[in-house]
């Protein structure tokens, strides 16, 4: 892994790198992030379209290579309310690699937030598309549905 920091945007060189940015970012958010996953297709494919609805805690990728749809943790129960915003990079491609990072609570482990991480493919800008609070448990499960 190598991120490069030294610019306006921080930029990594392969998809791991979001586990990085989503650690610095959630340090500097309201909740330190304690596991990582990064999302890989069934078709061994990482490369993802990625749309979110922040407010509805919602998010879902799209396969570049086979086109196959898959809502991250438990967003698909939340998906009806979404309206989505699609993410795309000021260099002008919308395809990106997507990991999320988990806070868990002190008492019994369980996920208390959730942070979608993406990788830039082209140019390699890591960013936070989305984020948002679980308040249920158990939930660990979640880890298993990126």
């Amino acid at each position: 892994m190598s991120i490069d920091t030294s610019g306006k945007w921080w930029v990594g060189t392969n998809p791991e790198d979001i586990k990085g940015f989503v650690e610095a970012y959630g340090t500097q958010c309201s909740y330190a992030v304690h596991e990582f996953r990064l999302a890989k297709c069934v078709c061994g494919s990482v490369d993802f379209y990625l749309d979110a609805d922040d407010t509805e805690g919602v998010a879902k990728r799209t396969c570049v290579k086979c086109s196959r749809e898959h809502f991250l943790c438990d967003s698909e129960e939340f998906a009806e309310e979404a309206e989505f915003a699609h993410w795309s990079c000021g260099c002008g491609s919308e395809v990106t690699n997507v990991g999320v990072g988990f806070s868990l609570r002190k008492k019994g482990g369980e996920i208390r937030w959730l942070y979608v991480g993406c990788r830039c493919a082209k140019c390699g800008i890591l960013g936070c598309f989305a984020g948002w609070k679980i308040d249920y448990s158990p939930s660990r499960q979640l880890f298993d549905r990126v």
